[in-house]
């Protein structure tokens, strides 16, 4: 008995071979866009059986981690994940999908196969037949960005109060570091031991490098940027910071820097952290390397690369742990018994102020690579530099402006001692009173010495307007613990003829009083 094909509805069977091939066509068709569209995802789609195999991924898998897809198929997603995340997978994909958004944190860490780590976004539904759909979306760049956001709040945050505190305490040590100069002036004519006084001085000028770690995460530490030898200064510096330490040392300066714009104190401040850091990694002695060299490099900030210098300093001592490494840049972080947990944080504000950039490699085990790099002067030449050996010794009247009696009395006193005369005012409209009284009288003063930041007065850059209108040729310093003005770093714009950073030294005062009296063009 022979069997006849059943009829479809029209009773046509040939026409129902034709419709069933079509709907199977159209469901190939819409399989291989579907598969097309997932493969165009920059994210990762992946599907597992219910025990976490991998039994499918999408294109990503490869170009996004560099996995390879089929070898991938099969294995256990904690092969590919870090171990200490795979508690949080399991939990993740135990979880209805809401709870698992409000509640858990959704971030894994998944490590490839040259050991790189990704930060990937897992979004997961477990199905009711036990299997595990989901993406995970590369969230690395991201998790950084906001990482350097909420280090410079904090950063920020801390700085406005530290920066408070040093202009407080800048004030104190201005008095007791100028009567300890003048004790020390007027003894070492008798040839009385000074021992004491020297380990006061000493102890006063460490404190004063703290206030100015403390600013230059501050609003009060913008650099007053010349333009300048960085080689010079690495080799000078370099060579001081290692003396006396069992420490070899490699310089590899190349010839024809450019001159790069710099506040040379505060640069100091970062070879001397990143050289004293390099010591202490390496405590039974090592060989630091330091590189100084021209290059280009890009900011965020910039159009395209800029020519700068960079510097390097490498050590092969213990290196920084991996969970230490995001942290070091954080005020008051360490982990040694004696740190304050300033110096890096105070070396990354201060390249941060001068528009560069510094960058940590490190292994533990085998040492740090810190590089800081500044920009290059667009200068033609040098700006000019005073030849300290062209500074002859004059003697001026001068008016000192500052808000604490204190500290106007010590530096009255200081100038004294210097050989000049001098007056004294507490605010803007003393001062400018006690000017124009001085000319008017026949006898004028040839300087005024100004304090930027004033309590219940006019400040510095009322009062230096104010003195121009009387004077158009006045000569006048500012003076400064802490500023959030850019008096400071562009103080010629100001119409100051020169800055002195609190607290005031006998030395610093001489000599940048003498550079203003020598060569300022009104020269009377």
């Amino acid at each position: 008995m022979s069997t006849k094909p059943e009829k479809t509805s029209t009773g046509d069977p040939d026409l129902a071979a034709v419709v069933q091939n079509r709907l199977v066509e159209q469901l190939a068709e819409s399989e291989r866009q579907h598969r097309m569209l997932l493969n165009e995802l920059p994210e990762v789609v992946l599907r597992l059986d219910r025990e976490g195999h991998l039994l499918y991924v999408n294109d990503a898998w490869k170009t996004r981690f560099g996995f390879d897809l089929e070898s991938s198929l099969g294995s256990s997603i904690h092969d590919f994940l870090h171990k200490d995340d795979w508690k949080k997978w399991d939990a993740l994909v135990s979880c209805d999908h809401s709870a698992v958004s409000a509640e858990f944190d959704r971030v894994l860490r998944l490590v490839n196969n040259g050991g790189r780590i990704y930060l990937v976004d897992a979004r997961t539904r477990r199905l009711n037949s036990g299997e595990i759909v989901g993406s995970l979306e590369d969230v690395t760049d991201r998790h950084q960005l906001e990482t350097e956001r909420l280090r410079a709040q904090k950063l920020e945050s801390i700085g406005r109060l530290a920066g408070g505190l040093a202009h407080d305490f800048n004030n104190l040590l201005t008095v007791i570091l100028g009567n300890v100069n003048l004790g020390q002036r007027r003894l070492s004519t008798q040839e009385i031991e000074l021992k004491e006084l020297d380990l006061a001085a000493r102890a006063c000028n460490q404190a004063a490098a703290l206030t100015k770690q403390m600013l230059a995460f501050s609003k009060g530490g913008e650099p007053n940027r010349q333009p300048g030898d960085l080689g010079s200064l690495v080799r000078d510096g370099v060579e001081l910071y290692l003396r006396g330490s069992n420490i070899q040392v490699e310089m590899e300066v190349e010839p024809n820097l450019r001159a790069v714009e710099m506040d040379s104190s505060q640069i100091h401040q970062v070879l001397n952290n990143l050289v004293i850091n390099a010591i202490q990694a390496m405590p039974s002695g090592g060989l630091l390397q330091v590189k100084v060299q021209n290059c280009s490099f890009a900011l965020p900030t910039d159009a395209g690369p800029v020519r700068g210098v960079s510097v390097s300093v490498r050590d092969d001592g213990v290196g920084i742990p991996k969970e230490n490494l995001e942290h070091i840049f954080e005020p008051y972080f360490t982990t040694k018994e004696t740190g304050n947990g300033l110096g890096l944080t105070s070396a990354y504000w201060i390249i941060q102020r001068h528009e560069g950039l510094f960058e940590v490699d490190s292994t533990p085990g085998v040492g740090t690579l810190f590089r800081f790099t500044l920009r290059a002067t667009n200068a033609d030449d040098d700006a000019e530099q005073l030849d300290r050996n062209a500074l002859t010794s004059q003697r001026g009247h001068i008016l000192v402006m500052d808000d604490d009696r204190a500290v106007r009395q010590a530096v009255v006193a200081m100038l004294e001692s210097l050989g000049h005369t001098a007056g004294e005012a507490s605010n803007g409209e003393t001062c400018s009173a006690a000017y124009l009284e001085a000319m008017e009288s026949g006898n004028p003063f040839d300087l005024v010495i100004i304090d930027l930041t004033i309590a219940g007065g006019h400040d510095g850059v009322w009062t230096i307007n104010r003195l121009r209108e009387i004077d158009p040729e006045v000569r006048a310093i500012v003076a400064s613990g802490y500023s959030n003005a850019p008096v400071v770093s562009d103080h010629r714009r100001y119409g100051f003829h020169g800055v002195l950073a609190k607290p005031l030294m006998l030395t610093d005062l001489d000599r940048v009083i003498t550079a203003v009296l020598t060569h300022s063009p009104s020269n009377r």
